[in-house]
């Protein structure tokens, strides 16, 4: 390191090869980084990287300095008095004050009063009732056309309140009356109509099964996508009882033939249920003429 024949022989050295293609790279993309680092200190005027000093090297750097440094003249703070009461100037405050912080200063000692005093109103000026003038009464808003009972626990309207209102129970668990939505009369008049055009007697049981001769016939006719699930049929909003052991008690008792008619299949799994229901013994039939 401190021959000086060896540092003449490295700065003549060439390389070539790899080594010189690599050093090369190394070089072009040194640079840029060096220009661009130099520039962003200059700017910033700060180092790139705060390097922290040690506590110890601090501490011997703190000791030199402080030793070669003359001591420094303790200022004394002399505050005068007249510069405490003087006053701020008025730029400092918004437009809207500065009216009000000049008066004040130049009127110290002065008392603001108030513009009105309630506690010094007469109470009344006048020395009797007729010379007073009219006051305009204020409107009684107490009645009105419509009056509110104390509480909505009425039976019937009374004559003192005609217009109360009246709440009436609703009862969403009557199932006595059959829905209209299940049942669609028109398609069982279908089935009225082709048994009576083909003069065949036939007697319709409470619960919806037409009652022919030699058959039981049970109607479905929702055109609404139905999920046979017995003993419930579910569809979009509604439930309906399955007519199947209806239409089975029905031909049992009556000994004749379970015929199930089914104007609209628009039935999940309909060929599972189909055979299913032909496999127990019901006849399903989707159009009149198989009647």
């Amino acid at each position: 390191m401190f021959s000086r024949a060896d540092w003449i022989r490295i700065s003549h050295a060439h390389l070539r090869g790899l080594g010189g293609l690599t050093f090369s790279l190394i070089i072009a993309t040194t640079i840029p980084l060096y220009i661009a680092t130099t520039t962003i200190v200059i700017r910033t005027q700060k180092p790139l990287l705060a390097i922290p000093m040690p506590k110890i090297i601090a501490k011997i750097m703190e000791k030199i300095f402080t030793k070669n440094q003359p001591p420094q003249p303790i200022e004394q703070k002399t505050e005068s008095v007249a510069e405490e009461n003087k006053p701020e100037p008025e730029e400092k405050y918004p437009t809207e004050m500065r009216a009000a912080f000049m008066r004040a200063r130049m009127h110290p000692n002065r008392i603001t009063a108030p513009i009105c005093n309630v506690c010094s109103v007469t109470p009344n000026i006048y020395p009797d009732a007729k010379s007073a003038p009219d006051v305009p009464v204020a409107p009684d808003f107490s009645s009105t056309d419509l009056p509110l009972p104390p509480d909505f626990d009425i039976d019937s309207p009374t004559q003192s309140s005609p217009t109360a209102p009246v709440f009436q129970d609703i009862n969403f668990y009557d199932d006595d009356e059959p829905d209209d939505s299940e049942i669609n009369t028109d398609t069982e008049n279908d089935v009225i109509d082709y048994l009576g055009k083909n003069n065949r007697e036939f007697d319709v049981l409470p619960n919806d099964i037409i009652l022919t001769d030699n058959a039981a016939i049970a109607v479905h006719n929702d055109s609404d996508f139905w999920i046979m699930d017995e003993p419930i049929w579910f569809a979009s909003g509604k439930t309906r009882e399955s007519p199947i052991d209806a239409l089975r008690a029905a031909a049992a008792e009556h000994n004749v033939r379970a015929v199930l008619y089914l104007a609209s299949t628009n039935i999940m799994n309909f060929e599972k249920k189909r055979a299913e229901w032909t496999e127990n013994g019901i006849h399903v039939i989707t159009k009149l003429e198989d009647l």
